[in-house]
């Protein structure tokens, strides 16, 4: 899976909605637009699409959501 088709289907996943939800200041459930909005932010991007040719957006994703949240979910 890309990095595209992970940024689109990740907000639908329960656990890395549990684990956006450890940011949330104050602390809130976290919905699927919600989860998708906190992607764009930590990339930088308007659009997840943008993640398909931004390579420093992509290395965002990889470095402070996609690993993270693989060790976060090691931890559980």
């Amino acid at each position: 899976m890309n990095v595209l088709q992970l940024a689109g289907s990740l907000p639908r996943d329960p656990e890395f909605r549990a684990f956006v939800a450890l940011w949330m200041v104050p602390p809130r459930e976290v919905d699927v637009e919600i989860a998708a909005t906190f992607i764009r932010t930590v990339c930088e991007v308007q659009s997840r699409r943008e993640l398909a040719t931004d390579t420093e957006a992509q290395q965002r994703f990889h470095k402070f959501l996609r690993r993270p949240f693989l060790a976060w979910c090691d931890k559980q």
